[in-house]
């Protein structure tokens, strides 16, 4: 599930493979009214989050000035930092716990 509130593009649920277009959908329709973009009630994710991640940045404006993500599950933030995208997808690369 997504939503937008109060420029808080929040996203629940799971962000795996057979939600990814769905997904990706539904949030470049609400980017722009978006300042950040909190995933604390995402309770899975797949590699696939970091395509939608990816494709949220590209429609807000690119690495260039990232939207902020908030409450990545470790799991996320530890697959972004092994394919070194965790600057493009808002994710601070230093929380990352992947080890």
């Amino acid at each position: 599930m997504i939503a937008l509130d109060n420029g808080v593009l929040r996203v629940s649920g799971t962000m795996r493979l057979p939600e990814a277009m769905a997904l990706r959908d539904a949030g470049l329709a609400l980017l722009p009214s978006a300042k950040s973009i909190d995933l604390s009630a995402v309770e899975d994710v797949d590699s696939s989050a970091i395509a939608v991640l990816l494709a949220w940045e590209r429609a807000s404006g690119g690495s260039d000035d990232p939207l902020p993500v908030t409450g990545a599950p470790a799991g996320l933030t530890s697959l972004a930092l092994l394919y070194e995208v965790s600057s493009y997808c808002g994710l601070d690369a230093d929380e990352a716990t992947a080890r």
